[in-house]
């Protein structure tokens, strides 16, 4: 293909450049170019500098911060407790959401109705009141769990004090705040499969866990790669507001996560080139789960199946 001034060489024949759609798509580009691409580019030059985001002066130090969050056993133990929250964001975010559908949509249609309304409502509250609500829920004296506990004869676990509890109990806020979100994906996924195609199943005697597994499933794949995609992605997203209000990052660090590790970098001990590596390191991550992504819908698109 030749470019020629004023339009294009395409097939052999001349084809006129018109400026009215680039007119059309320039905003959208500017927005793009000023509040996405531009913040990432800069954040990758920050990391390779030195700064305390006070001082006018910054010392360019090159890969060294990227080598030091490589050989600190902090950042190893952050990278280990984001594959956490990763893996429980899978159950509540993914894996949760579809059984919910599935098994609403065997209700009558009443319930159905019930069950949607019920299940989104927390979605519509906001992140730091949602927080709030549990933080009250899960005080270790006199919290609602805790007399719960204590009413049927056991002792209620420190759920945000114990190390061993404390990431369990944030990802459960985290992931019941946006779960309405992903079952409502998931239950539009399974209305929009062909009817006739599922019909024609069960007559062939398709039913149960056989219907599920090989027809609404597969039917069902582009929703399903959404949805785990949205859970990979999302889950230390969705976890960033419930650590903040609820614990901060403890006890001993063991609620942190990479992205809310690089917040505490950058506006806590100052360190800006530290937190620009660590953020350029978690959009890597993140690339990869959307290369990912897009290799499994190019393979669905040739091969007709995941």
């Amino acid at each position: 293909m030749q470019r020629v001034s004023g339009g294009l060489w395409v097939g052999g024949r001349w084809a006129r450049l018109e400026a009215g759609p680039y007119l059309y798509l320039a905003p959208a580009l500017l927005f793009l170019l000023l509040f996405v691409y531009w913040p990432l580019l800069y954040n990758g030059w920050l990391s390779l500098q030195e700064w305390n985001l006070v001082s006018p002066e910054r010392r360019f130090v090159g890969l060294a911060n990227y080598a030091s969050l490589l050989g600190d056993p902090g950042f190893h133990r952050l990278l280990g407790q984001s594959l956490a929250y990763v893996g429980l964001g899978i159950l509540g975010n993914f894996a949760l959401p579809l059984l919910l559908a599935l098994a609403t949509l065997a209700l009558p249609p009443r319930w159905q109705d019930l069950f949607q309304t019920l299940f989104f409502l927390p979605t519509m509250a906001a992140a730091s009141v949602a927080s709030l609500v549990w933080l009250y829920l899960y005080l270790p004296a006199v919290g609602p769990l805790a007399q719960a506990f204590r009413i049927l004869g056991g002792e209620a676990p420190n759920f945000l004090g114990d190390p061993a509890w404390a990431l369990p109990a944030v990802a459960l806020v985290a992931n019941w705040k946006y779960l309405g979100f992903h079952y409502l994906v998931a239950l539009a996924g399974l209305r929009s499969l062909p009817r006739e195609v599922v019909e024609a199943a069960r007559v062939d005697g398709a039913e149960g866990w056989p219907l599920v597994r090989h027809v609404l499933l597969p039917l069902l794949a582009p929703t399903l790669v959404f949805l785990l995609l949205s859970a990979l992605t999302s889950a230390l997203d969705y976890a960033f507001i419930p650590i903040e209000v609820m614990t901060q990052g403890g006890p001993f660090g063991t609620t942190s996560n990479l992205m809310y590790g690089a917040y505490q970098e950058g506006f806590r001990f100052f360190r800006a080139g530290v937190a620009a590596a660590q953020a350029v390191l978690l959009v890597g991550i993140f690339a990869v789960f959307v290369l990912w992504q897009y290799r499994l819908l190019s393979r669905r698109d040739r091969d007709g199946a995941l």
